[in-house]
């Protein structure tokens, strides 16, 4: 392995294992973690690799360093909670249910609006290429004995990013975006929602033909039906 490929993995490593000892409350608000020294001697790292992680950490908004203090650890509103890292260590260490219900509201904020405004804004090819992926999703669908629920997954994550880029709100759709790298985290072990695809995939096509005939409003309402589905899964799991 190439020394600045180890490099990067032996920092990630330390990032989610002091990340997620923060967020499993193993160091808890206005603790202090312990010293370099400490820290680096127990994770068997250089104190640089371990500066490096402290740093991301800080940005993350997981921590503070002061002067004569140490690094303390901060609160919970004071993370940045919308980090793909921080969602990913809170989806590894939480209730899964609840964090997915806490998804999913934001999900129906951002996705149904991004939806709306894709409706408004999408160009001609941006319209063609959501309705390509919708295309693939449904034959994936069809075609019981090849089934995958990687593939399906991978595609229904794209249909969402393309709608999420045609709203044409580049804060819109990177807040969508990295929330839905958690839900991809969530569902990628999760084939037992295998059986509600097909029972999704309608609410997906009516959001299509809301952008496709640049009606914003119907847009909107077959993504916050497609999110009234969702929660009623989630809530009869």
């Amino acid at each position: 392995m190439h020394a600045n490929t180890y490099h990067r993995k032996l920092y990630q490593y330390i990032v989610d294992e002091i990340g997620q000892r923060i967020i499993r409350g193993r160091y808890r608000t206005k603790e202090v973690l312990p010293t370099e020294d400490q820290l680096s001697g127990e994770l068997n790292v250089s104190r640089g690799v371990l500066r490096e992680a402290i740093k991301v950490l800080t940005q993350k908004g997981l921590i503070q360093t002061r002067p004569r203090v140490g690094s303390q650890v901060l609160p919970r509103e004071s993370w940045n909670l919308f980090d793909p890292d921080v969602l990913v260590w809170r989806l590894k260490i939480e209730d899964k249910t609840t964090f997915l219900k806490n998804v999913t509201e934001v999900r129906r904020l951002i996705e149904s609006e991004a939806a709306r405004q894709a409706a408004r804004r999408a160009t001609k090819s941006e319209v063609e290429d959501i309705k390509a992926t919708l295309s693939q999703m449904e034959t994936i669908l069809s075609d019981g004995n090849r089934y995958v629920y990687q593939d399906y997954l991978a595609l229904d994550i794209l249909f969402h990013l393309k709608i999420l880029n045609a709203s044409h709100n580049d804060l819109l759709s990177q807040i969508g975006s990295t929330v839905r790298n958690a839900v991809h985290k969530a569902r990628e072990s999760d084939t037992a929602d295998m059986g509600t695809q097909k029972e999704s995939l309608p609410f997906h096509g009516a959001i299509v033909d809301g952008i496709y005939h640049k009606d914003p409003e119907a847009a909107y309402k077959a993504s916050q039906e497609m999110f009234d589905n969702i929660w009623h899964h989630l809530i009869h799991k």
